[in-house]
Formats: C-alpha cells, structure tokens, sequence
C-alpha cells in the first residue's frame, strides 16, 4: 500500500461539512473541524459508537481467496474486450452484464460480482459446447470414449448423423401461413379485417357523418355502408328496370346590371343602400337582402341602371 502523505489528516477523522453528529464538538474550539473529530473519535474518556460512520474507501486485504478476482484475471490474459475488469472505476458508463441482479454495495463489488457471474455463465456455455462436439466425433467413430465420463456420454440410440430416407424431402406448406387480408375498401362486411387503424390518413368513405366512434370502428362502419351503396348500384345497373333520372335543370342566367335581384339576396361586404335594411334583424344577409324591393313574385323585374 502506498504511504500517505503528512499532509493528510491522521484516520479516523470527519471531512469538513459532516452533518452528521459528534460529540462534545461544540465544547471545543480553536482547531480545525479534522484536528477536533480526531481528539473526539480517539479519545476513550468520550461515550460513542464503536463503529464510524463514514465507510472506509481504502481496500483492505482478506485472508480468503476471493474467487471472482482470480475469474476475471483469466479474463484480462485473453485477447477479449479489456475494458471489463476487476477493478472498475467509478464513473464507467459503458454497459456492465448481469450488473441489474447485485446492488447495495459499492460499485466496484457490484461489477466485481457481475462480471464473474458473466464470465461463470460464458465458460459452462463454452464447456457445452466442447462436450457436445466430443459427442458428435465419437458417434461419428472419428474419436473413442477414453474414459467413464465420455462412455457416459453416449446414451443416444441412433449415430448421427443419420442416414435420409429420401433423396429429396417433401416440401413443407403451413396450414397458417399468412395471405395478404387484400384492400378493405372491396372485403366483404363480415370480414374481421374491414378497418383502419388509428393514424391512417387516407380517405375513408361514409366516415365524416359518424361520431362518437373510435377510429377503427368508425372507419369499419363507414367502409361497410360504401359496401352496401356498391352492392345497391350493381344490383339497379344489371336490372332491365331503368329508374328514371331527374332532367338537368340549367342555372338562370343572371342579370348582372340589376342592382336589387328579385331571386336571391345581396352578396356580403355590399356597401351600398339597401332600403328598409337598418330595421332588419335576426337574419343573416343575404335572407334580409332578398327581394330588397318587396316586388310580387309574378313581376319577375330588377330595378337596372340607367
């Protein structure tokens, strides 16, 4: 262990700021807050704890053996990732396995025991996988049991590999293998898959007149009302039964000089007179300003310019 320097205060001793207690400290004075919990934590005629309360950051030597230290020490002999080691400093922020299963000690016990716990886990895989091979060369008769433990080892009935029964093996088909649903816009109303989901933002018909729905029902009711209008068109087109259309009604022509129209009301922002309109209420616009000049409907006349 490396020597101290004198500049140091002697242990035990409290850091500066301790918020902790300390006896009889407010009975002295002219000395440092180290000097004084020196004197205090040293002295035998002061009553306290026979233990301190600060924990000690120098690592101590044990007599036992500390198997984990002599696990990771093969580890930093190979030419594997040396960033993981049995000394981790505090402050690493890179990611540590099996450190999720220790805590409530310091960090350096916490990596300590996780990467043994990972390198104990990485060698009984690695030691399976050894034995499984010694298995494989000695059905295949490239090596011989030698002892008890590879004797032991051979309790399979058949030698691999085994010999095939065909030359070619039949081709496998899933009874679930998965189809394609198709478009939900053409899938029958009964079909479990007729929906959108939540965030699609393309144009579902029949949807705008329905609310209170989630999306997905929603859009599964409208998409079945489209069915139906498609079912109901197919079925009037193949019948011999024509339904007679309602003949095109050609708009007017409207008389742009007339300044009062009879058949529809004022456009908005108008800035003109409008007589009897100041007296009017309850309306909107266009409802106050239609037929402004009170003419009978039979006179089919605008008051033009000049």
């Amino acid at each position: 262990m490396p020597r101290r320097s004198e500049l140091f205060t002697e242990d035990p001793f409290y850091l500066p700021r301790y918020c902790g207690y300390l006896p009889q400290y407010k009975y002295r004075i002219g000395k440092t807050y180290g000097r004084h919990s020196v004197e205090i934590l040293t002295d035998p005629n002061v009553s306290k704890s026979g233990r301190y309360v600060l924990t000690p950051t120098e690592s101590h030597p044990t007599d036992s053996i500390d198997e984990r230290r002599s696990r990771l020490r093969s580890r930093a002999d190979s030419w594997g990732n040396q960033n993981l080691t049995e000394e981790m400093v505090p402050g690493y922020t890179g990611y540590i396995p099996k450190k999720q299963h220790y805590f409530a000690n310091t960090y350096g016990e916490v990596c300590r025991s996780a990467l043994s716990h990972h390198e104990s886990e990485q060698g009984d895989i690695k030691n399976k996988q050894t034995e499984l091979k010694k298995v494989l060369a000695m059905q295949t008769g490239s090596t011989r049991p030698n002892t008890e433990h590879d004797k032991s080892l051979l309790t399979s009935r058949y030698h691999t590999p085994l010999p095939p029964h065909r030359a070619e093996p039949d081709r496998y088909t899933s009874q679930q293998e998965f189809k394609p649903y198709g478009s939900p816009y053409f899938m029958d109303n009964g079909n479990r898959m007729k929906w959108f989901k939540s965030g699609y933002t393309g144009f579902v018909p029949r949807s705008r007149e329905l609310i209170s729905l989630g999306y997905p029902a929603q859009s599964n009711k409208g998409l079945s009302l489209f069915t139906d209008g498609l079912a109901t068109r197919e079925k009037i087109n193949a019948s011999a039964t024509k339904i007679p259309l309602n003949p095109v009604v050609k708009p007017k022509k409207l008389d742009k000089s007339a300044i009062y129209p009879t058949d529809r009301g004022m456009v908005p922002h108008y800035t003109g007179y409008i007589p009897g309109y100041k007296y009017s209420i309850g309306h909107t616009y266009g409802q106050h300003t239609h037929n402004t000049l009170k003419l009978p409907p039979t006179n089919n006349r605008s008051l033009t310019v000049a």
